[in-house]
């Protein structure tokens, strides 16, 4: 069987790294078939056949084309074709330059059904993709805001050509939603040198409070930490995004009263929606002490109330519930039919909500605090250990809990007697799961289990 063409082809994203294989061949006078390959990039590939029996060529070249065009179209992207010479070419590839050039091709042809769109946005900006700045600009406004946001985020990362008026517009436009301004900003103070900053930073010291703004130029520390604390005693929510610009500011002094909030206020309305923007933004600046000091709080303190599909009791109030959802009985039916109320939800949107930092949030926060440490590990970067051991400095000697042993049983149904079956330890640290992820989460002697919520020896 002679090899006639051959199209090899990829697919590649944060779960996926796979080749496909397409041959021509001739089988006998006038006579082909179309066999693939497919499989894992580095292991074993399995084989088939588009024809049963031998065709003639035309009809052999369109079930060829016909099967790349499908595989282009869910995702994959030709290496090389019309190459019999060379079989392995997929394989021959490195990784890492497959891998951008997948992202980068996603984002020109609009997104995948396996790969939206945003995560592949996102995916540049974690991979530092300087190539992908161009496309990302192009799709500025061409989708939700959320859209919007993966785009500010990721050019704060890649840069390039066009990057600094991008952001500035998302910044500057009174149409930009609020959360995707704040990240442009993020970004522009990434990409800007230190005299641009300082500029960025002399435009939002513009925005405060006038007390506040007169402290922030000619005042000390203390005057201004005193003079913020009365800023917000208020129940007026809008008055806490004070917090925001402040973050923004950064000064040495703005900083300190700052930090002496985040490390006391409580996870509840009307602070927690500025704590949680100050952790995004934190954890995109790498800024490893205000990380730290936030994800020992998110370890530490308790939901202020437990997520409930169905609704909420509000905390302090034995006789208030929110509900999304209530039922009506149909005296035409005789029948109960569930009626959406929306009133968890619109309480939740409501610039004056009562609550905050659900139990579902809690563990978001918590998984999101390990997955961007994971992440820097895996790729080698260097802020890992700044963050890692800020975080591992937030716990002292006196955080430690008493050390748990128990053992277990099982019983012998021949003589019913019981017998020794095992036994679990949990060290003096083993509840504080970040802490324990950083230290143990490759060791033999230690696992996380989720029934204990601790880690186990």
């Amino acid at each position: 069987m002679k090899l006639i063409k051959r199209t090899a082809l990829y697919f590649q994203d944060d779960r996926s790294d796979k080749i496909y294989e397409v041959d021509l061949c001739q089988s006998g006078e006038n006579l082909y078939s179309v066999n693939f390959r497919y499989g894992r990039r580095g292991a074993n590939l399995k084989e088939g056949t588009k024809t049963d029996t031998a065709v003639p060529l035309a009809q052999a070249e369109k079930v060829f084309d016909k099967l790349v065009a499908e595989k282009v179209k869910k995702g994959y992207l030709e290496v090389l074709s019309d190459a019999p010479s060379a079989p392995d070419a997929a394989a021959e590839l490195p990784r890492a330059e497959t891998r951008q050039q997948a992202i980068l091709n996603n984002i020109a042809i609009g997104g995948s059904p396996k790969w939206p769109l945003e995560r592949a946005i996102w995916r540049a900006g974690e991979l530092k993709i300087a190539e992908a700045g161009r496309g990302l600009i192009a799709l500025i406004g061409t989708g939700e805001p959320l859209r919007d946001y993966c785009i500010a985020w990721s050019l704060g990362w890649c840069g390039g050509e066009g990057a600094v008026e991008a952001l500035t517009r998302l910044d500057r436009d009174a149409a930009t939603a609020e959360f995707v301004a704040r990240i442009a900003f993020e970004g522009l103070l990434k990409l800007a040198d230190e005299e641009g900053r300082s500029h960025l930073r002399s435009s939002i010291i513009e925005l405060l409070p006038a007390q506040l703004r007169e402290l922030v130029e000619n005042g000390s520390a203390e005057e201004f930490s005193t003079a913020l604390k009365v800023e917000l005693d208020t129940e007026d929510s809008s008055r806490f995004a004070v917090l925001d610009r402040l973050y923004q500011i950064d000064s040495r002094f703005v900083r300190s009263a700052l930090l002496d909030i985040l490390k006391t206020a409580p996870l509840k309305p009307n602070y927690f929606k500025q704590i949680r923007h100050i952790f995004k933004m934190a954890e995109y600046r790498r800024d490893a002490e205000v990380f730290a000091i936030l994800a020992r709080r998110f370890e530490d303190e308790k939901a202020m109330y437990r997520s409930n599909k169905y609704g909420v009791r509000i905390p302090g109030d034995d006789y208030v519930s929110l509900r999304n959802s209530d039922w009506e009985y149909n005296n035409k039916t005789n029948e109960y039919k569930e009626v959406k109320t929306n009133e968890l939800l619109n309480e939740m949107q409501s610039p004056n909500t009562r609550i905050a930092y659900s139990s579902n949030t809690r563990e978001y926060l918590l998984r999101r605090v390990w997955r961007t440490l994971k992440q820097l590990g895996e790729a080698g970067d260097a802020d890992y250990a700044n963050m890692a051991v800020s975080i591992l400095l937030q716990y002292v000697d006196s955080d430690a809990e008493a050390v748990l042993q128990s053992t277990y049983y099982q019983w012998n149904t021949s003589n019913w007697t019981r017998f020794e079956s095992g036994t679990a330890a949990w060290d003096i640290f083993a509840g504080y799961l970040t802490l324990n992820r950083i230290l143990y989460e490759n060791s033999p002697r230690y696992a996380y289990f989720t029934n204990s919520q601790a880690w186990r020896c």
